[in-house]
């Protein structure tokens, strides 16, 4: 009996066929790659992606310590076109995006993000030094979820990322900061 169809997004792109002489039904279709998230995969085995885009490098470095100390995996990008392609590219849970960038400022990547179809539900935490109301609401209107003020402290760091994406520290097995 053949089962409902499987969305595109949820289809493995690649799959091995049964070894010769091998009796097992289980292995009869094992999925090489497949989109974790969207199958529900465990956050253990697979933990969310956080995207840091910003030119400094300490600032990068920072967050990587910080998220990578609990169990996020983190992709980086130090301007903005490299930024939108990495995001567009590895679909992150959380992009953390600093707003004065070269290349492509943080307000267009979030306008850009909003506009694509794989990325428009996506949670875009803008990280800057641009402490204005003004600013803070420029970039919550260019699609921003949240905005922090550098410096951000490390714990606050953690625990806004923590809160979109539902990934305790205490299931990881980590310390926390």
């Amino acid at each position: 009996m053949v089962g409902p169809p499987t969305p595109r997004a949820m289809r493995p792109s690649s799959v091995l066929s049964r070894p010769p002489g091998l009796t097992s039904t289980s292995f009869s279709a094992i999925p090489i790659r497949a989109d974790i998230t969207r199958l529900g995969g465990s956050p253990e085995l697979f933990p969310p992606l956080i995207l840091v885009v910003d030119d400094h490098d300490d600032s990068r470095a920072i967050a990587r310590l910080v998220l990578e100390s609990v169990g996020f995996r983190v992709a980086e990008a130090k301007a903005g076109l490299e930024g939108l392609h990495v995001a567009v590219d590895q679909r992150p849970a959380v992009v953390l995006l600093d707003m004065i960038l070269p290349e492509l400022d943080g307000w267009e990547i979030a306008r850009l993000l909003r506009g694509n179809s794989d990325m428009h539900d996506a949670t875009i935490i803008a990280v800057t030094a641009l402490a204005s109301n003004d600013d803070h609401d420029r970039a919550l209107l260019a699609g921003c979820n949240e905005v922090l003020t550098k410096p951000v402290p490390p714990t606050t760091l953690l625990s806004t990322v923590q809160r979109y994406v539902g990934f305790p520290a205490a299931a990881s097995g980590r310390r926390s900061c």
